[in-house]
């Protein structure tokens, strides 16, 4: 069995796959503890693991012991070729979400828009060539900079809740207004680009704010909330 960790900016999500399928999921703080790993291993007989981070890759000789393991990185052999000019600063979670894509959906056009921290969106040809894409702010680093970037704006949170009028009539709405809908007309404008550019192509929303957008915009789409994770196992074992 293989042991897939993504360690975010926000949180760890663990898994364990048999072969190519998710058996059990685990959701942890940002930290992820050695006692968090003996609990799998001491239920599920664990071959090999592979971890992704967001940030620098940390020391994991102590997490892992003596699971043999490896750090996804530009350096790993992969399942799609990438085609980005700057390969070793691609970030390994965009990475493994591309490839994710084309474990759903092989041979066919992918763009991968990942909602979380930051909102990325990837794009991988039906030929599984990496292209690239997009970066952005997130939805809570949006209404941070709002926040910290005026004098009176209040700090707004988003809890993924109702719909949010086109029109807002007070200072809260307003803001409310600028950053969903503006969010939902700014994913909107780079998909009919990306169609009109490359063509038919699936759209696979992730990432923790996934849920409330997928379902409002006014694009066919699919969501799945464990789309790196499948990424990760798919290039472990690619290099095993």
């Amino acid at each position: 069995m293989n042991l897939v960790v993504d360690i975010g900016n926000t949180r760890t999500k663990v898994a364990v796959f048999d072969v190519e399928t998710l058996r059990y999921r685990w959701i942890y703080d940002l930290v992820l503890k050695r006692e968090n790993i003996e609990y799998i291993l001491a239920r599920y007989p664990i071959d090999r693991a592979i971890v992704s981070q967001v940030g620098t890759p940390a020391d994991y000789d102590g997490l892992f012991a003596d699971i043999p393991y490896k750090v996804l990185s530009s350096d790993l052999k992969l399942p799609i070729q990438n085609l980005y000019k700057t390969p070793t600063t691609l970030g390994t979670d965009r990475l493994a979400a591309a490839v994710g894509a084309t474990v759903l959906f092989p041979n066919q056009n992918n763009l991968v828009i990942d909602m979380g921290t930051c909102i990325t969106l990837d794009f991988v040809t039906s030929n599984s060539e990496y292209l690239g894409g997009a970066i952005m702010p997130g939805i809570s680093m949006k209404f941070k900079a709002l926040h910290t970037f005026t004098d009176k704006l209040p700090l707004l949170s988003f809890d993924n809740g109702g719909s949010v009028d086109i029109v807002g009539y007070d200072t809260r709405s307003s803001i409310f207004n600028g950053v969903i809908n503006g969010t939902v007309i700014e994913l909107e404008g780079f998909v009919e680009r990306y169609v009109e550019k490359f063509g038919k192509m699936n759209v696979i929303f992730t990432g923790g704010d996934a849920i409330y957008f997928e379902k409002r915009v006014k694009f066919p789409n699919f969501a799945d909330s464990n789309l790196l994770l499948v990424g990760l196992n798919k290039i472990l074992n690619t290099n095993e």
